[in-house]
């Protein structure tokens, strides 16, 4: 429900602005049509609301356009874009877990996907999550004229969301004619098939006093599994295994001289993870002794890279999500005069994803409880719970549950947004326009979850005196691999469905132009006002939203918890958020005319925002672009811009996750600390006494703490919003050039370049801080924990097991952190020259393109008064961490008549694994690209994506099969073909 104060303050303001518009509307007179030669069209660059004849962009900008998109093969827009210097790939077509659901978002500068605002003709999108962020897939592809990227703040321009920038996606909407566009590709492997296919029309009408068009496209994405590459094909380190394992609470261990003599090792210890064999023996996970393996890829894949066992759970995990997606646009105007031009569009896209994982797992925190008269209990496993003080009490199991199939989970989504409104001139007022809209988009996602195991079910089996028998035909054999009858399958398995709901609407009102003339040019103004409502609906299938009571055993065990294991239970959430905004802008121009200073002009900006959730803030801009001569500009200013907390950061309900850790490392921060065998706990490490005592007094019992190993490298943790929170702000400064060739001579006079400069700080950042992170940060591995005290704010993010000694509850919980920076060049270069110009025979032209980024400092302080930790050229395991000193992306293009052929070089500087010395080498990726225009109807183009094949630098633990997928290109060489036919 929209707020009364709020709906009577909109109603009342836009009645105001639209009755003095509308006056104006009726009062103009209708007019002749002007000539084409006559008319000196004004143009908006993103990042201002003011209007001008040759405009130049006083922000840094880049743009990229249609024929960039084609030259990538891709029948996703977020391909290029994570290509450009200025981004940070994030969750995309290659990110299957974790993974957004099979969205494509875009991370401007590496400040997250919530800070970076995507507009569509200078208007806001529909969003795609409760976080806000909006899922570029939507966009149609074939109408896309550019796309134009603005770094730094632009919250006094556009609002909430802009701290790292704007990407403003461009359709052409003065579109005439017929196109026809058809485009196939497919990987060197023979996999991988992407298709895509439009039908795009437009065209004016009633004598040129309205335009139509209509575009209707469908492209499909098929997806390979990382079984079928050989850097992913064993990933996915688990400690859970269909064949079943334990840790022994801590409380009732064998004995150290029973396990020892059990595998003849006299240094073994009784604290670690022990599995079952499908023989009925037990083996060790600490240097796999005693394992006999079943044989697979999946039982055998990490036998000889790793000391502990895991089992492999990559090969059925998608390396490209598969995709079937229609998208449609049309959009209408129509001039009644002068003063009023109706205008409309609609946007619909349906589309399905999907994210295919290993079996479901149950460990730790959504693991079960045998008890010790379990009928399936082998002689072997007897003689260790025999081995304990208390022979009769229950003991944890883990399992995985491939009988079950994988998890799968297919997301189809249904999205429109509709525009309607009237634009024109003011009368009575020298060249002022206005502009009111309103605005109403919807985002519907379903999501079905097949693979998910009832826990509650597997217990009930588990605890039956004849092992679950009498249940389902066979029973419940949870040592070694189960085989359970189809019955039982059925019994445990669970299918769920979810369904998210999202609405956006927008009302908004704005004028600008010419206040008067000064002597340096004409001073300009725009403002306006805006109301915006969101709102968000998440309605979890009930097996997924249902906790089981937790309950104390007799023994010291705990039953309960989640429900579900598989995919992770989410709690329902639903909430709204408004805003009722005013802003305004001003052009001053200072200095013309003069040596040195050819224009000198102050772009002045400003906006209230009266949020329904953390009240009024503000935002302002001062931007200053000097032309000295033609060829020379300089440009640049600061702005302070700001981020409501969006739905899902305030509201969200904690739901279960199981965030990764890595493995314990001597020389490393990964693991668990309290691992003898991690870095911390080394002999060498001065402070491995102050460890130990923080491990103690964290919960691990003295008796296992010389002997506490955790094989297992995820945790489980708790994730969920923060009703507390409130705005982030940011400050962003920015200066450069730009320099245009005065040169005559042909090979110079087509040369441009521009260098910018940005710095961007970030205080009071939203987010959380993850499990490693936390763990890092209570031991004081860069410096957070100095006293190495249990009650700093680090180590009171999580707890342990008082059984197993575990991590648990790991609160990746949203709150207001501290600090967050970044800053860098951007570079750009172009040259063009003509083959004849420079003597050379009369075989076209050549073009040079180079977009450079280099990376000075990118450093976070998680909380207020903590060290701030360098993240400059290193990458970790958590898509959009990737932070190269230099990235670029350089093109080079011959066109002579109807043909053209071009060369791209993509490369991704070395960088070091953080927390660690491991360095990774650059990545240098090549594609080949050419066209042929038939005749004046139909072209040809073909595009060969990484030419040499490379594969991606690979590392552990990586975001992702063994590597950053969204960085490093995963597919290898592929191919693509296109076709154009325009009437």
């Amino acid at each position: 429900m929209i707020d009364t104060t709020y709906r009577r303050r909109l109603l009342g303001t836009s009645m105001f602005v639209g009755a003095a518009l509308a006056a104006s509307v009726v009062a103009a007179p209708a007019m002749a049509q002007t000539s084409q030669e006559d008319t000196v069209d004004t143009i908006v660059v993103t990042g201002s609301r003011i209007a001008r004849q040759d405009y130049v962009s006083t922000s840094p900008i880049v743009t990229v356009g249609q024929e960039d998109f084609q030259s990538t093969g891709s029948v996703t827009i977020d391909s290029l874009i994570n290509d450009l210097p200025q981004f940070v790939p994030s969750i995309n077509s290659t990110s299957n877990n974790p993974s957004n659901g099979g969205q494509a978002n875009i991370n401007l500068r590496g400040l997250g996907t919530v800070r970076t605002l995507v507009l569509m003709n200078g208007r806001r999108v529909i969003p795609s999550n409760s976080d806000g962020t909006v899922d570029v897939n939507i966009f149609p592809t074939a109408l896309l004229r550019n796309v134009e990227v603005i770094s730094g703040g632009a919250s006094a321009a556009y609002g909430s969301d802009a701290l790292a920038g704007v990407a403003n996606f461009i359709l052409n909407e003065q579109f005439e004619g017929v196109q026809f566009d058809a485009q196939y590709g497919i990987t060197d492997r023979n996999d991988g098939a992407t298709e895509s296919y439009s039908l795009t029309m437009g065209a004016p009408f009633a004598d040129d006093r309205g335009h139509a068009i209509f575009s209707l496209g469908r492209s499909t994405r098929d997806f390979i599994y990382n079984a079928a590459r050989d850097f992913s094909s064993v990933s996915g380190a688990s400690g859970a295994s269909p064949l079943g394992s334990t840790v022994f609470d801590a409380n009732n261990l064998p004995t150290n001289a029973f396990v020892r003599s059990y595998f003849n090792d006299a240094t073994l210890t009784n604290t670690g993870s022990f599995g079952f064999n499908d023989n009925g023996s037990v083996f060790s996970y600490v240097r796999q002794l005693g394992f006999v393996s079943p044989g697979g890829i999946d039982y055998d894949g990490f036998r000889t890279r790793s000391t502990d066992y895991v089992y492999n759970t990559g090969p059925l995990n998608y390396n490209q999500l598969p995709l079937d997606r229609w998208n449609a646009y049309s959009s209408l105007t129509y001039k009644l005069n002068d003063a009023a031009e109706l205008y409309g569009s609609l946007l619909f896209t349906e589309y399905s994803a999907a994210q295919e994982l290993a079996a479901s797992p149950a460990a730790a925190a959504t693991g079960f409880r045998v008890p010790s008269t379990n009928p399936f209990i082998t002689p072997a496993i007897r003689s260790f719970l025999n081995a304990r003080p208390n022979p009769a009490g229950s003991f944890r199991l883990d399992k995985r549950f491939n009988e079950v199939g994988g998890r799968r989970s297919t997301e189809n989504y249904t999205i429109y947004q509709g525009t309607f409104g009237v634009r024109g001139d003011v009368v009575g007022l020298k060249d002022w326009t206005y502009d009111i809209y309103a605005q109403y988009g919807r985002n519907e996602r379903t999501t079905l979850q097949t693979g998910n195991v009832s826990r509650s079910a597997v217990q009930t089996l588990l605890d039956a005196a004849d092992g679950g028998a009498s249940i389902c035909a066979g029973g419940f054999d949870p040592f070694g691999i189960s085989n359970m009858s189809p019955a039982c399958v059925a019994y445990i398995a669970r299918v769920s469905q979810n369904v998210t709901a999202q609405e956006q609407t927008v009302v908004e009102a704005s004028l600008q132009g010419g206040l008067f003339d000064m002597p340096a040019g004409e001073a300009r103004f725009a403002a306006g006002i805006q109301y915006r409502e969101d709102d968000y609906d998440f309605r979890p299938d009930a097996s997924l939203s249902r906790v089981n009571p937790t309950v104390t055993r007799a023994d010291g065990g705990t039953t309960g918890g989640s429900e579900i294991a598989g995919f992770n239970p989410t709690p329902a959430l639903k909430g709204t958020t408004n805003s009722l905004e005013y802003f305004a802008e001003l052009l001053v121009p200072l200095l013309a005319d003069m040596p040195f200073i050819q224009s000198l002009d102050l772009n002045l900006g400003y906006r209230y925002s009266d949020y329904s959730t953390v009240g009024g803030v503000q935002a302002y801009k001062a931007d200053l672009d000097w032309a000295v001569v033609d060829s020379l500009r300089f440009r640049g200013g600061y702005s302070r811009s700001v981020r409501a907390p969006s739905i899902g950061e305030l509201f969200a309900a904690g739901g279960t996750t199981f965030p990764s850790i890595g493995s314990p490392s001597a020389t490393g921060l990964s693991g668990d600390p309290c691992d003898i065998r991690s870095s911390y706990r080394q002999a060498s490490n001065p402070n491995a006494a102050a460890v130990r005592a923080l491990c103690i007094a964290q919960g691990i019992s003295a008796a296992a703490i010389d002997n506490f190993v955790y094989s297992n490298q995820q945790v489980s943790g708790i994730s969920g919003g923060n009703p507390n929170l409130f705005e982030e702000t940011s400050d962003s400064f920015t200066v450069g050039a730009v320099f245009t060739s005065p040169f005559q001579s042909p090979w110079l006079s087509g040369i441009s370049a521009s260098v910018d400069y940005y710095n961007i700080e970030i205080t009071d950042v939203i987010g959380s801080v993850g499990a490693s992170t936390q763990l890092q940060g209570c031991f004081n591995a860069q410096g957070q924990n100095p006293t190495y005290s249990n009650s700093n704010g680090f180590c009171q993010l999580f707890v342990r097991d008082p059984l197993s000694g575990s991590v648990q509850g790991a609160q990746e919980i949203q709150s207001n952190l501290a600090t967050l920076k970044t800053s860098g060049i951007d570079a750009q270069f172009d040259w063009t020259v003509g083959l004849a110009d420079v003597g050379a025979p009369d075989w076209g032209n050549l073009a040079l393109n180079v977009v450079i980024g280099w990376l000075e400092n990118r450093e976070r302080q998680d909380v207020a008064g903590g060290p701030f930790i360098n993240r400059t050229g290193t990458i970790d395991s958590v898509f959009g961490n990737t932070f190269p000193e230099w990235k670029s992306l350089t093109s080079l293009t011959w066109a002579n008549g109807p043909f053209s052929v071009g060369a791209r070089w993509r490369h991704v500087g070395e960088m070091r694994q953080f927390a660690t010395t491991t360095d990774l080498d650059s990545a240098d990726y090549y594609d080949l690209i050419g066209s042929w225009a038939i005749n004046d109807t139909v072209s040809l183009r073909a595009t060969v994506n990484n030419v040499g094949d490379e594969q991606p630098i690979v590392y552990s633990p990586g975001v992702q099969a063994n590597t950053d997928p969204s960085t490093y290109d995963t597919l290898g060489r592929r191919y693509s073909i296109g076709l154009t036919a325009r009437f």
